[in-house]
């Protein structure tokens, strides 16, 4: 998306308060390495409204297990990684009876979409399978694995980005694969063409209005005060689903600007299949030892329960977007 700029201003000439969405009450999730692992958290803990989900280069539920060190060598590099699919499993069902996650029977009829490319040695292949495999045992019945074609780490597009087989900034890669509408079509089948040309408004969410009265100080969250959203113009008249699309490690606005909104493809997928699409913002840290590139938090970051209903950034996000469904869009 080239004029991003001048969709913008058109947005802030009419504000957001004329904007009165009508949103479908089912939401789905898509996401990149850092992203992908935090949508995968995101479906889990809030599977009561979250119906979907669009997974690149990642793997299964709590796979760290709060700790770097197993982030690194077992999450990304997949040593020992054999079986965490069925540790997640089991641990799933411990937090669903703790009531610190959705019942896991809401997965079931959901549909996901899962990728992963084949050069990819940041993320490797078999951190994904595991993933895939979590998912069956899930009883997921509507999953998609694509995992045959020449990708690096990195979000695969149609024509936008770098090298499709290299891992680099600003990992989004010219692959002539439009990762974006083949996952948000596996989502939402029905979806009927509505739009190739983009017309809609782009406008900022507030993120920080939900932090609580203890995000604070050393308990700041590392999250940006503001979201993107993209509004096509049909859903300005029609009722849209809303789809949430988490940007993947050094893929923040700090990192490389507006990249990852207008160009991912999530915006032109959202134009032909009537979404309104999420742009949450991670935000970098200013110590190399807790979050130095912009990553959502899979691993244990902002506290020892961030997957579950209850940790920092998925209860900021959980409000944000319940918000949204509610219409109080301030």
């Amino acid at each position: 998306m080239k004029y991003i700029s001048l969709i913008i201003l058109t947005l802030l000439q009419y504000g957001l308060a004329s904007n009165n969405l009508n949103l479908g009450k089912n939401v789905t999730v898509s996401g990149i390495s850092s992203g992908g692992y935090f949508a995968h958290q995101f479906h889990i803990i809030n599977s009561g409204f979250v119906n979907g989900a669009a997974i690149f280069a990642a793997g299964p539920f709590y796979c760290a297990r709060g700790n770097a060190i197993t982030a690194m060598n077992t999450c990304m590099e997949g040593k020992l990684v054999s079986g965490t699919s069925l540790f997640s499993y089991q641990y799933i069902n411990t937090l669903q009876f703790s009531g610190l996650i959705d019942p896991a029977f809401n997965l079931k009829d959901d549909k996901v979409f899962l990728f992963s490319g084949v050069l990819d040695k940041v993320v490797h292949q078999k951190v994904t399978n595991e993933l895939n495999s979590l998912y069956e045992l899930l009883g997921v019945k509507e999953l998609k694995y694509v995992k045959d074609l020449q990708v690096a780490h990195t979000l695969p597009t149609l024509d936008q980005g770098g090298e499709c087989t290299k891992s680099q900034t600003p990992f989004i890669g010219n692959c002539n694969y439009n990762g974006a509408l083949e996952s948000l079509r596996t989502l939402y089948p029905d979806r009927r063409k509505e739009n190739n040309v983009l017309g809609g408004t782009l406008t900022k969410v507030s993120q920080g209005k939900y932090f609580s009265s203890f995000d604070i100080g050393l308990y700041r969250p590392l999250l940006m005060e503001d979201a993107y959203m993209y509004i096509p113009k049909y859903c300005k008249d029609h009722q849209c689903e809303l789809h949430i699309a988490f940007h993947g490690c050094k893929q923040s606005l700090d990192d490389i600007g507006t990249d990852y909104i207008d160009k991912s493809g999530f915006i032109e997928a959202s134009e032909e299949l009537g979404l309104v699409v999420l742009f949450p913002q991670a935000k970098k840290s200013l110590s190399d030892f807790q979050n130095p590139n912009s990553c959502w938090d899979w691993w244990g970051y902002s506290g020892m329960d961030y997957s579950v209903r209850t940790g920092q950034q998925v209860r900021i996000i959980t409000d944000m977007v319940k918000d949204l469904l509610n219409k109080n869009m301030q």
